[in-house]
């Protein structure tokens, strides 16, 4: 299979397209990676496991609450880009016509969100956490 590969694209590009994979093997699982590190790097935290689930959990929600949140401007500004509403299109949505004219710049703007609300998240999450886990939600079990 890799020396097809090989053959079919040439050594340059196809170690390019594997740069590019692990690249984005990276990007997309930061938020585990970036947590387990912060775990390893603190022993004395409680719940380890629990941190770096919570972690992971936040930074997904909240890079898909962006994700979300700029595509529906983007196709409400789309909506009402037709020539009956064109007026009424930088009311309701300004700052777009910045996404319209330059196309690359949401996914790029999106990939570096995504790494900074790893690193954000995680550390606002690391120094609340002993507070979190002293006022845990679960009951102690006491013997009876």
């Amino acid at each position: 299979m890799i020396e097809g590969m090989l053959e079919l694209f040439g050594t340059r590009l196809a170690l390019m397209f594997a740069g590019i994979a692990l690249l984005y093997l990276l990007w997309s699982t930061a938020p585990i990676w970036w947590s387990m590190l912060h775990v390893l790097r603190r022993p004395e935290m409680q719940q380890r496991w629990g941190f770096a689930f919570t972690g992971v959990a936040l930074i997904y929600g909240a890079t898909a609450l962006i994700f979300l949140l700029f595509g529906g401007l983007m196709k409400l500004h789309d909506l009402l880009l037709q020539p009956a509403h064109l007026s009424w299109s930088w009311v309701v949505t300004p700052g777009i016509w910045a996404f319209e004219r330059h196309p690359r710049v949401f996914p790029t703007l999106f990939a570096i969100s995504h790494l900074l609300l790893t690193w954000w998240i995680t550390r606002t999450l690391a120094t609340h956490w002993t507070l979190l886990c002293a006022r845990s939600a679960l009951p102690t079990k006491v013997p009876r």
